[in-house]
């Protein structure tokens, strides 16, 4: 048998498990980020709808009153009308959180591996949060409102509210940019910090939307193509086979015979190294590779800087060590990287280059580096093989391992096969929170633009009758959203940026890592969205303006 080793593992040295565990921590992550948005939006959209709606009742309020109605009476009708729909909304919401939602997230992530029996959890501390939370935007929102609405005298409520009283601004200060403004956009201005309320609702319901679209949409590119990129041009080779110690003639000259098989294009015998190391309280294990020949190793594996692209050579500075392992560790080139071998022996290795790596924890060095710190002789134990394209990667293992002369084999199809799980896993949760995403940001522009359309009614009507054109007044209104939509989305490429950075900088599990950093086409797409919903919602502004009644509209109460 040779030297025997005996590991002793637990459940999380199971592949399955360490999976599913690090993807539900994953989930958990998103979890806490994506809902505190939603309900940042949502709540700005009940805000500003009950106070609407209160606004345009306002003449209702003042009938009541007029007829001998208390306060409180003339508040239960928005109060329950609040209450129910708050209570209803969470109702739906609870029945999709708690029985639809978790559902699909548990079936996208579990669709390669054996679990059956879902279970969903109920938390009442949870819907209890949520009540509260949509009573205080609904019904906290109407109670304020009615409280100001309720100060003014009975007579001051049956007449139309007025409009607010517009106010010099601050761009009128910068005297060559004001001058050389048109009217139009010199009044749009002074509408945009008029309405001071909407605007700020307007520029942060946009850029919440935007934000959460660019973090799918981040989050889905940097994960795509991972599995290809890493199996595809960085590890060249198809698998690792480990020689058994002490090999007799019988099993070396079977696996002699393996090695110069049809089956094989190239392969490159190397001194492999499985150890581990604790990091952050969990372990993580730590390939070392040794190649025979350090000038063959780039057809084997394409070391090279992701950041600039360059290709990485082994030296006698230090070893190479892969991205993911010197961002846990916080190494850079020239410091020391600390390892205890099997065997009990302590090094501390210096880092020449650190190398472009996405799954796994990678060591490399060539043999005068290893002599020096790991042991005065190399020896291979280990081949790097890459098969011929028509070569099935299964069979040939089957085949490699019946020749008694190899310990242990690691496929690349099989680490692949993980990465794609993964990846397909996070695209359909990434595509509910991008369709969530753009859900909200449709409420928002709507609520939003048809709120402005009926409140300034008045102001529209007397615009067309002084002999503007419905394209013109339709600009009149809707410029001021165009305007604050685009503030909204650049606002919104900075909420993007820090969530995508932060997320990704916790989502991949310990030992993998994806590609940081947004598309431009992100930032193009995150921006299209909002863009066409709020083109859309003004052909449908045009259609409104052009049917206005204007002396409906114009008419006075006095």
């Amino acid at each position: 048998l040779g030297n025997v080793s005996y590991y002793v593992n637990d459940r999380k040295n199971d592949p399955g498990y360490d999976t599913y565990q690090s993807n539900s921590e994953k989930i958990d992550l998103i979890t806490n980020i994506f809902p505190v948005f939603l309900f940042a939006v949502a709540a700005l959209v009940s805000f500003s709808t009950m106070t609407r709606f209160i606004d345009e009742e306002r003449q209702n309020i003042g009938v009541l009153r007029a007829l001998g109605y208390s306060k409180l009476d003339t508040s239960l009708k928005f109060i329950v009308y609040s209450l129910t729909a708050a209570l209803t909304g969470v109702l739906i919401g609870a029945i999709g959180g708690y029985w639809l939602l978790p559902r699909i997230i548990f079936n996208s992530y579990t669709a390669n591996l054996t679990l059956t029996s879902f279970q969903t959890l109920f938390s009442w501390k949870y819907l209890f949060l949520t009540i509260l939370i949509a009573v205080l935007c609904t019904t906290g929102a109407a109670l304020i409102q009615l409280f100001l609405v309720l100060r003014a005298k009975t007579s001051e409520l049956l007449l139309p509210k007025p409009p607010k009283n517009g106010s010099r601004i601050l761009l009128e200060r910068i005297k060559p940019l004001w001058q050389n403004l048109s009217f139009n956009y010199k009044v749009t201005l002074r509408n945009i910090f008029r309405y001071k309320v909407k605007m700020i609702m307007t520029i942060l319901g946009i850029a919440g939307c935007t934000g959460l679209l660019m973090m799918g949409f981040g989050i889905r590119d940097s994960l795509a193509g991972i599995g290809q990129k890493q199996y595809g041009e960085l590890i060249k080779y198809d698998l690792v086979a480990v020689d058994k110690n002490d090999l007799s003639k019988s099993q070396s000259r079977k696996l002699k015979q393996k090695l110069g098989s049809k089956q094989i294009n190239k392969y490159l015998p190397v001194h492999f190294e499985n150890i581990t190391k604790k990091i952050d309280g969990t372990k993580q294990n730590i390939s070392i590779i040794v190649p025979k020949k350090d000038q063959n190793i780039n057809d084997y594996i394409n070391l090279r800087n992701r950041q600039s692209g360059k290709k990485i050579d082994l030296n006698n500075h230090g070893a190479v060590i892969s991205e993911k392992l010197a961002n846990l560790l916080h190494l850079k080139p020239g410091d020391k990287l600390i390892l205890k071998l099997n065997n009990g022996k302590k090094v501390k290795l210096p880092v020449s280059r650190i190398c472009e790596m996405y799954m796994g924890h990678y060591v490399l060095m060539n043999s005068n580096v290893y002599e020096r710190y790991f042991d005065p002789k190399m020896n291979t134990n280990a081949q790097l093989i890459e098969l011929k394209l028509d070569a099935q990667t299964d069979d040939f293992a089957n085949s490699l391992m019946k020749t008694g002369a190899v310990n242990a084999i690691n496929l690349n199809t099989s680490n692949k096969q993980i990465i794609d799980s993964l990846i397909q896993s996070m695209d359909k949760v990434m595509f509910l929170l991008i369709g969530l995403a753009v859900l909200l940001a449709i409420v928002v522009i709507f609520t939003l633009t048809t709120t402005n359309l009926e409140e300034r009614m008045r102001e529209i009507s007397t615009l067309k009758v002084l002999g503007f054109y419905n394209k013109e007044a339709s600009l009149y209104i809707y410029r001021e959203t165009i305007i604050l939509s685009i503030l909204g989305i650049l606002f919104g490429f900075l909420i993007g940026n820090w969530l995508h950075s932060f997320i990704i900088d916790n989502l991949a599990p310990m030992n993998a890592m994806v590609r940081p950093g947004i598309l431009f086409s992100n930032y193009l797409l995150s921006a299209i969205i909002p863009l066409a919903i709020t083109a859309i919602m003004a052909i449908f502004v045009g259609r409104e303006i052009k049917e206005v009644n204007m002396l409906e509209a114009l008419k006075s109460i006095d």
